[in-house]
């Protein structure tokens, strides 16, 4: 009897202290990451700043970097500020390393932003390495095979924790499954190795199939 009174007191101590981990450690790191974003911002600007005021106001870096990147959003929104941006891409993907991490950077932002021609049309799921296994997929377009009559899909299977790499399938259009996963959510649970992952996964009819 004392035996058991004493393993469902560490047995709450236990659900107790890693229910509180569960919201503490995501609100740390939440933390840690957005006092380093606002530190980097006031010592990135604040010195020049330092030369025209005299006193110190704290947000004043983070404050004027959004209305930077605002501003250059702005710009490249006319054609002399797009063609000047696409003259800067031109000679930064020539630098080996920065070209990896200034391309990977920029499709990440464009997939959750959902802007541009480069971003995921659908999410949908595919049986793939094999049958019987379901792999999460991002539907970028179509393509027609005449040598089998078929309609192929090209499908992005991102690599799990580390999404700026998978693999580039085509799949038939009648054997994928179409979903209604926003692209964010899916990134979520690929991100966090299956961690994140939604209740349900709805699906919707197939449109290619609907199109026979």
């Amino acid at each position: 009897m004392a035996r058991n009174f004493w393993a469902q007191i560490k047995a709450n101590i236990k659900n107790n202290f890693f229910s509180g981990l569960v919201i503490t450690v995501p609100l740390f790191i939440t933390f840690v990451v957005l006092r380093a974003i606002f530190n980097f911002f006031d010592r990135l600007i604040l010195p020049y700043l330092q030369i025209y005021l005299k006193t110190y106001i704290p947000g004043l870096g983070i404050l004027l970097g959004l209305i930077f990147i605002y501003l250059v959003g702005m710009v490249t929104k006319n054609y002399f500020g797009h063609k000047l941006v696409s003259m800067g891409e031109r000679f930064l993907i020539r630098i080996p390393i920065a070209k990896t991490v200034y391309t990977a950077v920029k499709q990440i932002l464009i997939t959750f932003s959902g802007q541009g021609k480069s971003s995921f049309k659908k999410v949908i799921l595919v049986e793939y390495p094999r049958k019987g296994i379901y792999s999460i997929g991002f539907l970028n377009g179509d393509m027609y095979y005449p040598q089998e009559d078929k309609c192929l899909l090209s499908v992005l299977v991102v690599t799990s924790v580390n999404p700026t790499s998978g693999f580039l399938i085509l799949v038939p259009a009648e054997e994928a499954i179409f979903t209604r996963l926003s692209t964010e959510d899916a990134m979520k649970l690929i991100v966090s190795g299956g961690i994140v992952t939604p209740a349900t996964v709805e699906v919707e009819p197939n449109p290619y199939l609907q199109k026979v």
